[in-house]
């Protein structure tokens, strides 16, 4: 998996533009999923794709930090060790 989407619609536009570049995608829970769509790629075409969703905007550097809950949690662990 490479990004989750909320939005259909942007998964949609980010799936048609990596297909555009020869990357092969799908999606995971496109019916309906409480935590949205997957965009998933083949393994042997992942740095390909993630290269292309940061030079079309569909990807940050932000997207790849761990959430305020996660660093709450490696906290806690921490704490612990």
């Amino acid at each position: 998996m490479l990004r989750t989407f909320t939005d259909s619609t942007d998964f949609a536009i980010a799936k048609s533009y990596l297909e555009s570049n020869g990357i092969e995608c799908f999606g995971q829970d496109e019916i309906y999923s409480k935590g949205g769509v997957k965009l998933q790629v083949r393994s042997g075409q992942v740095d390909e794709a993630i290269k292309l969703l940061f030079d079309g905007g569909y990807l940050k550097k932000e997207d790849f930090e761990p959430s305020a809950e996660m660093k709450f949690l490696e906290k806690i662990l921490n704490y612990f060790r």
